[in-house]
C-alpha cells in the first residue's frame, strides 16, 4: 500500500513538473511565465538562452543504429563558448510528441538547468564541471561491434544456405543437405499469430529424438525483435524485417537458416551433448568424492594372504548434481562395505575378488610415494545407522575406516565421508568403538568402559579431561593406552 501510495506521488509529481513546463514558439514557459528561449537553428539542435537572448548552452541530439531494429541516443551539451561540452542519456520523462519539450522537460527536471527564475548559472557550471563517461565513444564501439557481429552473423547464415540448404517440407519436417544426401533432421512446429495477447511462444524446432531444440517468441514492445530460447540455455534475440505469421514461409525459413548458423544442427545434436555433460558431471563428481578409483595397492585377507593390484570401493554416492547428498537418507548405507581388488594369480591369469569390511580383510593404497590404510569392521555405537540399515532389512554394519594412528594394541580410524566420526579398534575386541555425534559428556562413559583394561586411561576419559570431538585427543588416548598394554 505504501508503495503505491509512494508511487502515486511520484506520478503526481513529474505530471504537476511536466504541466509547468511549456514550449510556446521559441520561448520556454514556467507556470505560463516566459523564463528562457529556445532555438532551433537547424536540425536535432537546439540553443538555449536567456529572454535577453544570450546563448548560455546548445543541445545537440546524436544517435546510432546498431542495426535496423536498434538505435542508442544521446545529448551533447556544448557551453555558448564552445569550450566545454558533455554528454548525457537521452530520456524521455514525459509524453509528448514534440522533442524540443522533452529535451527541455529533461534538462529542467533531472539537472536543473532551467527554473522558474530562468537559467540556473550555479547548476549549469556544475553540470559541466562534473566528469561523465563519453557516450559517443561508448556506444561507438557498442555499434561498431553490432554491426561486425551482425555482418558475420549475415555471413554464417549465408554459408549454411548454400551448403546444408535447410528446407521445411509440407509435413513440417526439417531437412539438411548431409555428405551430398537429403536428410531429416528434425521439425516444426509454428502456431497461428495471435492479434493483441501480449507475449506468446509461437515456433519450436525439434530434433529427432523429440527434444526441443529452440522455441521462438514474440516481444511485447517490438514487432521485428524476437525470443529465442534454447536448450542449452544459450538463448539469443533475433530480429527480421518480417512479421510472423505460421503461413510466413519466408519467416520461418529465415529462422531456421539463423538457428542452424548458430551451431544448432538438430538431428541427434542435443541428447549428444546432453550425455557429453552428464559424463562430465559424473567425472567431477568422482574427483570431488572420497571414491577409490582402480588405485594400486594391496589387501590382506583375514587369513593374512596378501593380494597386490588395483584397488576400487565406493565409499559414497555420486553427487552428481551438487545437492550435498553423498549418502543415502532413507535406504540401507551398503556404501563403504566391500572393496574389490584385480590381481594376478600364480598363473599369471588376471583376477578379481571382493571383500566384505566385516571378513576382517585390510588395504592399503600406494600412491605418490604415500600409504594409506582402510580396515573393515563392524562398531560399537552408531545407533541412528543402524535403525537405517535395519529398517532397509539390511543387518550388516561393518564398514571400513580410514587408519589414523596405529599402535600394537590400539587403532584410531576415521569415517572416509563423514569425517567427524571415529573408531578406537582395541586388539582384544572383534568390534571398535565409534566415536560418533554424540556429545563429549555422553561418549566418555562409553569409551572408558571400551577401554577399561587400562583403569588409568579409563579413569582420565571418564572425568572429561579431555574433549573426545579433537583427533589429537584421540591419539593421545591410544598412546597412553599402548603404553599401558606394554
Amino acid at each position: 500500500m505504501k508503495n503505491s501510495i509512494l508511487l502515486w506521488c511520484l506520478t503526481l509529481g513529474l505530471t504537476a513538473m511536466a504541466q509547468k513546463i511549456q514550449l510556446k514558439k521559441d520561448k520556454v514557459l514556467w507556470d505560463k511565465v516566459e523564463v528562457a528561449t529556445v532555438k532551433e537553428p537547424y536540425r536535432d539542435h537546439l540553443e538555449i538562452g536567456t529572454l535577453s537572448g544570450e546563448k548560455r548552452f546548445t543541445v545537440a541530439y546524436k544517435g546510432l543504429n546498431a542495426n535496423e531494429m536498434q538505435m542508442y541516443n544521446w545529448l551533447e551539451i556544448t557551453s555558448a563558448d564552445g569550450k566545454q561540452k558533455t554528454e548525457i542519456p537521452y530520456e524521455v520523462l514525459i509524453t509528448a510528441f514534440n522533442s524540443d519539450r522533452i529535451i527541455v522537460h529533461l534538462l529542467a527536471v533531472k539537472y536543473n538547468l532551467i527554473n522558474e527564475k530562468g537559467i540556473n548559472e550555479d547548476a549549469l557550471k556544475t553540470f559541466f564541471d562534473t566528469p561523465r563517461e563519453s557516450l559517443s565513444e561508448k556506444y561507438g564501439k557498442i555499434v561498431a561491434s553490432a554491426k561486425f557481429e551482425a555482418d558475420e552473423q549475415k555471413r554464417k547464415v549465408q554459408q549454411v544456405k548454400s551448403s546444408l540448404n535447410p528446407q521445411i517440407k509440407a509435413d513440417n519436417s526439417i531437412t539438411m543437405n548431409l555428405n551430398g544426401r537429403l536428410t531429416i533432421v528434425g521439425s516444426i512446429q509454428a502456431k497461428p499469430y495471435v492479434v493483441g495477447n501480449g507475449v506468446n511462444q509461437y515456433v519450436t524446432v525439434y530434433d529427432l529424438d523429440g527434444i526441443p531444440v529452440a522455441r521462438l517468441s514474440n516481444t511485447a514492445m517490438d514487432f521485428y525483435k524476437y525470443r529465442i530460447e534454447t536448450y542449452d540455455g544459450k538463448n539469443y534475440d533475433f530480429y527480421i524485417k518480417s512479421q510472423y505469421n505460421n503461413t510466413n514461409s519466408t519467416f520461418l525459413y529465415e529462422f531456421l537458416c539463423d538457428l542452424v548458423s548458430r551451431g544448432y544442427m538438430l538431428n541427434h545434436q542435443a541428447k549428444m551433448e546432453q550425455q557429453q555433460l552428464q559424463q562430465a558431471k559424473i567425472n567431477l563428481a568422482k574427483e570431488r568424492s572420497v571414491n577409490i578409483y582402480q588405485k594400486p595397492g594391496y589387501l590382506i585377507d583375514e587369513e593374512g594372504v596378501k593380494y597386490t593390484g588395483i584397488i576400487s570401493i565406493n565409499f559414497q554416492m555420486l553427487d552428481v548434481n551438487q545437492t550435498g547428498q553423498v549418502l543415502p537418507e532413507n535406504t540401507a548405507d551398503r556404501f563403504g562395505k566391500t572393496v574389490s581388488i584385480t590381481y594376478k594369480n600364480d598363473k599369471n591369469q588376471e583376477r578379481t575378488k571382493s571383500f566384505k569390511a566385516n571378513s576382517g580383510a585390510y588395504f592399503c593404497i600406494q600412491e605418490q610415494g604415500q600409504e594409506t590404510f582402510y580396515y573393515g569392521m563392524a562398531v560399537k555405537g552408531d545407533s541412528m545407522k543402524k535403525l537405517q540399515n535395519m529398517g532397509n532389512l539390511s543387518f550388516d554394519n561393518a564398514y571400513f575406516y580410514q587408519l589414523i594412528y596405529k599402535e600394537d594394541a590400539i587403532l584410531v580410524l576415521q569415517d572416509p565421508v563423514e569425517t567427524d566420526r571415529y573408531v578406537m579398534k582395541i586388539k582384544s575386541e572383534s568390534k571398535g568403538q565409534m566415536i560418533d555425534r554424540r556429545d563429549t559428556d555422553e561418549l566418555a562413559p562409553v569409551l572408558a568402559d571400551y577401554l577399561k583394561a587400562c583403569p588409568a586411561t579409563a579413569t582420565s576419559i571418564r572425568k572429561g579431561e579431555m574433549d573426545l570431538k579433537i583427533e589429537r585427543n584421540l591419539i593421545t588416548i591410544a598412546k597412553e593406552y599402548q603404553a599401558c598394554k606394554k
